[in-house]
């Protein structure tokens, strides 16, 4: 029954060894995990992006553009949680956080109300496509969703198999660009939307990026740092840890202002993932 204790017999009849404080060093070993500090480090780009507002600005953009066809539509709502997928590893907070509150203003512009036969106007067929999107975009990129990690972590403590960001991405890239492409199109075929066109959504985005004003300082600094975060971890993964390119451009964030210590000290989403996944890949 060796393989289900901590030490093996060897090490425990180690001359010197001491079952107390190797206990305590394996349990406390999941904090030095780099794959757990990646997910906080993930989660520190969300707050970025949901102080700034850059991530809802990428939206309405998209919206702004696309958002006159309900097809095309459908495909701005992909492409925004395509985009803030790499940088934030709750699908939850993705969706719920960025993604929902634009796409909840579009329906009534429809005349579309949930839980009501109006739904299949427009309603219906966004929430579908935005649900199916966060699930493409989770499965996607590795800091996408915090079980990829976990699962990674675990893979790499079990076998010893390393799969980096980029390995993880390009695996995945020929059929997730599949699937980005049909998924929208799809839906509007099997669940289509009763309206086809609308020339209020393209308005009404327009609306709300004039009350979000220029692009501000921090927004452009943000965009730098997640695209240097990026090029860290698809071509620098051999000379620099992932985790620590993380930290690195969380740093940034507290030195120009980006973010402030409060900003990450109060991330109890952020704090909370890191203490139960260091636990689990102890």
């Amino acid at each position: 029954c060796s393989q289900w204790l901590l030490f093996s017999p060897e090490q425990l009849a180690a001359p010197g060894f001491k079952l107390a404080g190797a206990s305590f060093k394996w349990a406390v070993s999941g904090f030095g995990n780099s794959t757990v500090w990646l997910i906080f480090g993930a989660f520190m780009f969300a707050a970025g992006y949901d102080k700034t507002q850059f991530g809802r600005r990428l939206a309405l953009i998209l919206v702004k553009y696309l958002g006159r066809r309900s097809l095309t539509l459908g495909y701005a709502i992909t492409f925004a949680d395509l985009l803030l997928a790499p940088f934030t590893p709750s699908n939850t907070a993705r969706s719920g956080g960025t993604i929902y509150p634009i796409i909840a203003n579009l329906p009534p512009l429809y005349g579309s109300k949930p839980n009501d036969p109006s739904a299949r106007r427009i309603g219906s067929y966004l929430m579908w496509v935005a649900i199916t999107a966060a699930c493409i975009t989770s499965s996607m990129f590795l800091s996408a969703l915090a079980p990829n990690l976990l699962a990674l972590a675990l893979v790499k403590s079990i076998v010893g198999i390393n799969i980096s960001w980029g390995t993880w991405f390009i695996a995945f890239l020929p059929l997730g660009i599949l699937l980005i492409l049909a998924m929208p199109l799809l839906a509007y075929w099997f669940y289509p939307p009763e309206v086809k066109v609308n020339d209020e959504v393209p308005l009404w985005a327009a609306r709300e990026l004039e009350k979000l004003g220029r692009l501000s300082r921090n927004e452009i600094l943000l965009l730098v740092f997640v695209c240097f975060a990026l090029m860290m971890w698809i071509f620098a993964a051999e000379w620099i840890e992932p985790a620590l390119a993380a930290l690195l451009v969380i740093v940034l964030m507290l030195w120009t202002g980006v973010l402030s210590w409060n900003d990450i000290t109060s991330n109890k989403a952020a704090w909370n993932t890191f203490a139960w996944f260091a636990t689990l890949v102890a």
